[in-house]
């Protein structure tokens, strides 16, 4: 079963520019060293750049800029800044599910011969996972914290796996559910029922 990863593109697109196969994380990040957005001339840890840690399934940054209202302002603040990144992140990866899963087990249409899941299909589920991304993706928590030289605070939430795996498997229940407006784009009984078995082999 194909597991999709936000770290996976990241890395290898790190490690493409490299003379090596073998580069980890640690390399790659050698290999592009990190600076503060907000001070460019000062290193910074790798995950302000969006290297993964190996040990989380998805994450992304947040930030807030220095307040004078204080540290445990510019926390919440960064944090739900990170929490809405990782979501349309964690969409992304829904979506890429979605054709793959398409692609592979759904049949063309009976009547004109065309593929069944087509562009008005797509848009239709891309809709429906976004609000149920917005509205249920949980669990994701504070990973680490880093104050920058300008006195601006950044934060990393992520997902371990077995998180990542949960939510999916969250929204693939909503998204199939049979009052679901996704099966109203479909008119044979055949291509829904394909479509349905193909949610079902992306659960983890």
């Amino acid at each position: 079963m194909k597991k999709v990863i936000i770290a996976a593109s990241l890395i290898a697109a790190l490690t493409g520019c490299q003379s090596t196969n073998n580069s980890t994380v640690e390399q790659a990040q050698n290999f592009a060293p990190c600076t503060f957005p907000d001070a460019p001339t000062v290193a910074a840890p790798g995950w302000i750049c969006d290297v993964l840690p190996t040990d989380l399934a998805a994450g992304a940054t947040g930030y807030s800029k220095k307040s004078a209202a204080g540290m445990s302002v510019m926390r919440k603040i960064a944090t739900n800044d990170a929490r809405v990144n990782l979501a349309a992140q964690f969409q992304t990866d829904v979506n890429n599910l979605f054709q793959q899963a398409v692609e592979s087990s759904v049949n063309t249409s009976a009547t004109d011969g065309t593929s069944i899941v087509n562009e008005n299909v797509q848009e239709t589920f891309e809709n429906i996972t976004k609000n149920v991304v917005t509205r249920s993706l949980t669990n994701s928590r504070v990973i680490v914290s880093q104050a920058s030289p300008t006195g601006g605070l950044y934060v990393l939430v992520g997902m371990d796996q077995a998180t990542f795996d949960a939510n999916i498997n969250k929204v693939i229940d909503e998204v199939s559910s049979e009052d679901s407006a996704l099966w109203d784009k479909f008119n044979n009984e055949q291509a829904a029922a394909d479509l349905a078995n193909a949610f079902e082999a992306l659960k983890k």
